[in-house]
């Protein structure tokens, strides 16, 4: 904890999320970040990407579970965790260095996208929409009570998800600010 160093990040998925239970059972995700430094020419003023760098992430327990359904190989991210750089001899014998982040806090970047948000319940370990269905928890979870927390819960942090957002113009949005941003 203490004399750790913490790094934050914008970039983009650079390798498809690789999802794994170790031990007994814990759940575990990695993948890899990178991110494109963009300067400016001074002769012609036109932006040029300069290095790409890359990290190893690893994720753990719920952030895991979580990023597992919703990030795929590409998806802009912010990236928020602890970092560590270490020296290895690889299979070559030839010396390296690794750089890896534990992740601590990653999702999608907002400024490049739109994107839906399901809280997930901590008692049945389900979306606010499967808790509203009522379907029932493999806990044994009364779910008709975490349904009217569910409700009492989008009642207070405004209007359901389908009446925020509608399909169409998250597209449109999504086609819009794929157009205004340039390749990765």
């Amino acid at each position: 904890m203490f004399n750790e160093a913490q790094i934050s990040v914008v970039g983009y998925v650079a390798s498809e999320p690789e999802y794994v239970e170790v031990g007994q059972g814990t759940p575990k995700l990695t993948m890899r970040v990178a991110w494109t430094t963009r300067r400016r020419e001074p002769s012609t003023g036109e932006w040029v990407d300069a290095n790409a760098s890359f990290v190893r992430v690893t994720c753990w327990r719920r952030l895991a579970e979580n990023l597992a359904t919703c990030l795929r190989k590409g998806d802009p991210v912010l990236l928020r965790g602890r970092l560590d750089v270490r020296p290895f001899v690889g299979k070559d014998g030839q010396r390296r260095i690794s750089v890896d982040v534990d992740a601590n806090t990653l999702g999608h970047d907002l400024s490049r996208g739109v994107a839906g948000f399901r809280r997930v319940w901590e008692k049945s370990a389900k979306t606010a929409d499967e808790v509203a269905a009522g379907e029932n928890g493999a806990d044994g979870t009364d779910d008709a009570v975490l349904a009217a927390a569910a409700d009492g819960a989008a009642a207070a942090d405004g209007p359901a998800d389908e009446d925020m957002f509608d399909d169409s113009a998250i597209d449109a949005l999504a086609k819009e600010a794929d157009s205004a941003q340039a390749p990765f």
